[in-house]
């Protein structure tokens, strides 16, 4: 038990050291272009199951979001950057609404309190499943990102395959490019 404690100690510390950017490459199957990387239909894995709570207790399942294009975000609310971007989401998820686009959160905070108050203060127009001892985010195809470096987005396509990835803060305008020809096929 005391083992496990050291261990979300260290990756909490971890997690709040690595808030920013850290765009690379790894894997052949995706293109990577700066910080998006991008997947063909025929290589694209299927999303991980995700499901759980909001700090709320509201459930929260990936699975639902089929026959959607979701975009999910993780963020933190000590994460300068997950900050800057939020607004942008929240007005993504209300204006494709029709067009068959989600926003999902993926929080990370250790805090219920923090994690409520970021949501309130930045008017979230989506839910955000509660993850914090990022054990959901592990779950992910290796390649797509990197869990300790926060923001990062990935966007799913109709089928629950996983479309691309963005490292690092991503505007309202690139959210809508990525999204607008995955609501095509």
């Amino acid at each position: 038990m005391k083992k496990l404690a050291v261990r979300a100690a260290a990756a909490v510390s971890l997690l709040t050291l690595a808030c920013g950017c850290s765009p690379g490459t790894s894997g052949d199957e995706g293109k990577r272009v700066g910080p998006l990387k991008s997947y063909a239909p025929a290589d694209r894995k299927q999303a991980p199951a995700w499901s759980g709570e909001t700090v709320d207790g509201k459930k929260i399942d990936l699975a639902s979001y089929r026959d959607k294009v979701v975009v999910v975000n993780a963020w933190a609310s000590w994460c300068g950057p997950c900050r800057v971007e939020a607004p942008g989401l929240s007005q993504v998820n209300k204006d494709l609404k029709s067009k068959g686009v989600a926003v999902v959160g993926m929080n990370v905070d250790a805090s219920v309190a923090n994690a409520r108050s970021f949501e309130q203060d930045k008017k979230l127009s989506y839910p955000s499943l509660y993850d914090p001892s990022g054990r959901k985010l592990l779950q992910m195809p290796e390649g797509l990102a990197n869990p300790s470096t926060y923001p990062f987005t990935l966007f799913f396509d109709r089928e629950g395959r996983v479309a691309a990835s963005y490292i690092g803060p991503i505007s309202e305008s690139k959210v809508r490019s990525i999204v607008t020809p995955l609501t095509k096929e």
